[in-house]
């Protein structure tokens, strides 16, 4: 070996274990074919009577300990907590309802006359359209909405203005203010801003043209059937809008409801899971084909020699092509059905785990049939399976058991969509190591028996002599023709293509692919300045990884959820373009109100009010709704403002005034619970990104520590965004970080050279930091689906690197001829390696191309990661990494060389 010291203890008692056991299995393979395929029917039971999704955005993409969600129960369950307790426009997210936004299909003023009446219509239509439960019942709006002033609410602002606008009053009798309008015929100010959006004004300031309208249906949630009802509403609604039945033929109409993003997924899930076929197929012809031996014969004739390819059909194993995928796929169903039948939870992102997990299996199933054809064919078929299993355990087991690793440390991530993809992953992982060594083994001695025996791979019959072409028939050169044995049997070496290096090309019994990997490929990688160039190539990738990082968007957007080419999707860019001041609203509950009437207490809250009201992002006192306000408002209208201290200081006065406020009031009526808890809102601003989401959130979140004698909790729906950020970046760097701690020890474990260990941290941190910083180019931010196939990155930069290092630290063949024994060693390496790499990575790509069909952010986001993942991968495994390797023998060899010869001196 290079160095004296050697690690790996465990190296040699796990070889020559699983070595020893695979030879059992080699003479008895059927009860290890019969018994796991038994195991699988067993388990699959969990999939038939256990299998459910379990969905909800909010569940799944929100940290689990996420402080939003106390923050938004606080109002849910105080402001949200019934049907009875309503105001039209408050707690839209706790509330069942569904979302409409309007616009002219022409793209232009939806204020126009006609097109105001066309609205009219959308709205009486809504409130009568007759729709069909699931129960089969016939209902319409009335069954379902909620009352508001004793009647169902029906969106009577926006009704007011396009009435206005529909008979062309809004210049002769009205005028439309913005934001804020207020009318004789409404009860309370409009605000113009949540009705109409990207609103144009006059010279005067009124409202002159608007691109789209918005109104919402707020229904029933609780009671018996109620929601079940509601929900049937929206789907009804949405569906009559999707087939065009609505009575307008000037506007658009976009939609969005309660459960459009549970929808999505089941879509997305519906889209995905028909892929899974195409998948399994085109891997089996990638496997069986792969598992193709071909050799090349010279055909004489009158004027020249052609070279025509003719199948082994000895040394072809396409039965093993499709068995490697059967027991992949037996064991993705074991590993399922065992879950569920434990009741892990299963999410919609792990139906993406079976493509994964297909071709990590076909890998191991690559790796163990090339050790199976480095074996010396003189010997016996379990004795080849003996010596093949000796050498591809320690790599299989390297690989399944940092792959599982690598899926476990990833499942730390508080992420509902992330940890059960995790878990169902690593099962998998662990089922496919088990079923490999079992059913696989078991199909791999049945095939090499035939092989010892010279018998036809697929029928198992006769053939022929593949020497004895030129007289073989048309039919037996396609299907009959089979190699014999040439070279005599070497027990002392687990590799047999050292001979035909040393007695010329005739006994060259090496695989094609070992003859390109060591004779064409080694050496133009090896030349000096394709070395300088790799190297060049990895500092710009390096660089321009680095670049990206800094340009990287972290944070899951739910609008990516929803399909481009549906009306949701449509309403949620629109919404997020026309109206975007509805998401800048933040609450603040106050949970033990201090006494108004004590002039020193109110003092001392109104000031903590303007501490929330003067930060850095918060617009103002000019954008806060709060009752207390309001009221002052109120008392100053009916005359009584110069008594205004005498009033607020007397309890009595004060209690009377408030109620009599609150009763004309509905909308700050329904903010005041009691004499201890009411809410207010106040609007924020300099919140366009998620890194200002979270400083916002922090900063008031820090004020409601500072003041806890109030009991104040705020809430925003940007805190969602906020708090997803906060645990993103730091998580996957913690994942990264415990991959690496974790799988340096297991190298030492298993791969006999230290040095090796910290190669595989290296190219561990190295493929991370490529997949991460190339994501932004590729329009992928960091959010729960990246941060899967970064743990999946881990995972194979570990496979890729402990294939490539195992494989040369034991490498022990004879120097070719004429090369220095460095150079050899870098040759037999990608030679034994460079084709089971590469089948993997191309099984991986075949494996998740189908993906590329499916319209989902979702799973394109997977798409596009893996494809990073594996063009690094690959290039780190067949470039780099032997470089370093070669390199830093050549180094090591040089002081070792200097040190020998000051010592002889």
């Amino acid at each position: 070996m290079i160095f004296k010291f050697r690690a790996a203890p465990l190296e040699k008692p796990w070889s020559n274990i699983v070595a020893k056991y695979c030879l059992f299995v080699a003479r008895h393979p059927w009860p290890f074919i019969i018994i796991p395929f038994i195991i699988t029917i067993c388990l699959s039971m969990g999939i038939i009577l256990n299998f459910k999704i379990v969905r909800g955005v909010n569940y799944l993409y929100a940290p689990l300990n996420a402080t939003w969600k106390s923050e938004e129960a606080v109002f849910g369950e105080n402001w949200a907590k019934d049907d009875d307790h309503f105001y039209p426009g408050k707690d839209i997210l706790r509330r069942q309802g569904i979302y409409l936004i309007v616009n002219a299909k022409d793209s232009g003023n939806i204020l126009r006359e006609n097109h105001a009446k066309d609205f009219l219509k959308i709205l009486e239509w809504i409130g009568s359209v007759k729709l069909i439960s699931s129960a089969g019942r016939m209902f319409t709006y009335k069954d379902v909405c909620l009352h508001f002033q004793n009647d169902c609410f029906s969106n009577t602002h926006a009704k007011l203005l396009a009435d206005i606008y529909s008979k062309n009053h809004q210049n002769s009798m009205f005028n439309i203010s913005f934001p804020i309008y207020r009318s004789t015929y409404a009860t309370e100010p409009i605000d113009i801003s949540k009705v109409l959006g990207n609103v144009s004004l006059d010279s005067n300031g009124n409202v002159e043209s608007a691109s789209a309208w918005m109104i919402l249906y707020q229904l029933k949630a609780f009671g018996p059937g109620n929601g079940q009802l509601s929900k049937d509403f929206e789907d009804g609604l949405a569906e009559k809008i999707q087939k065009g039945e609505t009575p307008s033929e000037l506007l658009n109409i976009y939609y969005f409801h309660s459960a459009t993003f549970d929808e999505e997924l089941e879509k997305e899930n519906r889209r995905l899971t028909p892929k899974f076929s195409i998948t399994f197929t085109v891997l089996i012809i990638f496997a069986i084909l792969s598992t193709f031996t071909i050799k090349f014969v010279s055909f004489k004739t009158e004027k020249s020699v052609s070279n025509w390819p003719i199948i082994d059909w000895v040394l072809s194993k396409p039965l093993l092509g499709v068995c490697g995928v059967l027991v992949t796929l037996c064991a993705i169903i074991s590993s399922t059905g065992l879950l569920m039948l434990m009741d892990v939870t299963f999410v919609d992102m792990c139906t993406v785990m079976p493509f994964l997990s297909l071709t990590i299996g076909i890998d191991d199933t690559f790796l163990m049939l090339a050790a199976w054809h480095e074996t010396d064919r003189n010997l016996p078929y379990e004795k080849r399976i003996e010596k093949s299993m000796r050498h591809a355990a320690v790599s299989i087991s390297i690989t399944s058991l940092t792959d599982a690793l690598a899926f476990l440390i990833g499942s730390i991530a508080p992420l509902p969509a992330v940890m059960y993809f995790c878990y169902y992953s690593s099962a998998a992982i662990l089922f496919i190591f088990l079923y490999c060594l079992t059913m696989f083994v078991a199909f791999l001695a049945l095939q090499g028996k035939r092989e010892q025996e010279l018998r036809h791979s697929v029928t198992g019959g006769k053939t022929r002599d593949l020497d004895d072409y030129e007289s073989a028939a048309s039919h037996e050169l396609l299907f009959k023709m089979g190699s014999r044995i040439t070279v005599k049997a070497d027990e002392e070496n687990n590799n047999n293509n050292e001979k035909s290096s040393e007695t010329g090309s005739e006994n060259d019994v090496r695989m094609w692919y070992q003859k390109f990997f060591e004779d064409q490929y080694a050496p133009f990688i090896s030349d000096s300045k394709i070395s300088i160039l790799s190297f060049l190539v990895y500092i710009a990738y390096l660089t321009t990884a680095f670049y990206g990082i800094q340009q990287l968007k972290i944070g899951f957007d739910l609008i990516n959820i929803v399909q481009e080419s549906s009306a949701s999707r449509v309403f949620l860019e629109v919404r997020q373009n026309l109206f975007p001041e509805d998401t800048k609203i933040m609450d603040i509950a106050v949970m033990n109100s201090p006494n108004f009437t004590n002039s020193e207490e109110r003092f001392e809250f109104l000031e903590v009010l303007s501490e929330f009201e003067s930060t850095w992002c918060s617009e103002g006192r000019n954008s806060t709704q709060f009752w207390f306000f309001e009221m002052q408002k109120y008392l100053s209208q009916l005359g009584f403002g110069g008594d205004l201290n005498r009033t607020l200081n007397s309890e009595r006065k004060l209690s009377q005034t408030k109620k009599t406020f609150l009763m004309s009031n509905e909308k700050f009526g329904y903010d005041v619970l009691d004499s201890k808890k009411f809410r207010l809102s106040t609007r924020l601003k300099n919140v366009e990104n998620d890194e200002q989401f979270s400083n916002c959130a922090k900063t008031m979140r820090l004020l409601t520590q500072k003041h806890r004698n109030y009991s104040m909790t705020t809430y925003s729906p940007l805190w969602n965004i906020a708090d997803e950020y906060d645990i993103m970046w730091p998580q996957t760097l913690q994942d990264i970080y415990i991959s690496i701690a974790v799988m340096i020890p297991v190298a030492l474990l298993f791969i006999p050279q230290p040095l090796c260990s910290l190669i595989i941290g290296l190219n561990i941190a190295s493929i991370a930091f490529g997949v991460i910083g190339t994501m932004s180019f590729l329009g992928v931010s960091l959010d729960a689906t990246s941060m899967i196939t970064v743990a999946m990155s881990v995972g194979f930069s570990v496979d890729f690197a402990a294939h490539v290092s195992y494989a040369y630290m034991t490498e022990s063949r004879a120097p070719k001829s004429g090369k220095s024994r460095i150079f050899s060693r870098f040759s037999h390496t990608l030679g034994t390696v460079g084709w089971p790499v590469t089948q993997a990575s191309v099984s991986v790509l075949l494996g998740v191309s189908s993906l590329y069909l499916v319209d989902s952010y979702v799973v394109q986001t997977c798409f596009r990661t893996v494809l990073l993942v594996i063009l690094f991968g690959t290039t780190h495994a067949l470039v780099f990494l032997p470089l370093l390797l070669m390199n830093c023998h050549r180094i090591y060899a040089f002081f070792r060389k200097e040190n020998s010869d000051s010592r002889n001196s």
